[in-house]
């Protein structure tokens, strides 16, 4: 993952499979909730990054 100034990382074991990263208390990532997906799916390489960019852009 990119080094981004001010982002703390933190670390929880949710159940039944979720995967969600959320920035300022705002999901900007889950499994369970992909659009136009017919499955559920981890993140592709760098999807985070830049995930996290176009949100910090706001």
């Amino acid at each position: 993952m990119g080094s981004f100034d001010g982002i703390s990382v933190e670390f929880q074991i949710g159940s039944k499979g979720d995967f969600i990263i959320m920035l300022d208390s705002e999901v900007i990532y889950s499994k369970k909730d992909l659009i136009a997906c017919d499955s559920e799916r981890f993140p592709y390489e760098n999807e985070i990054t830049s995930l996290i960019k176009a949100y910090k852009r706001i």
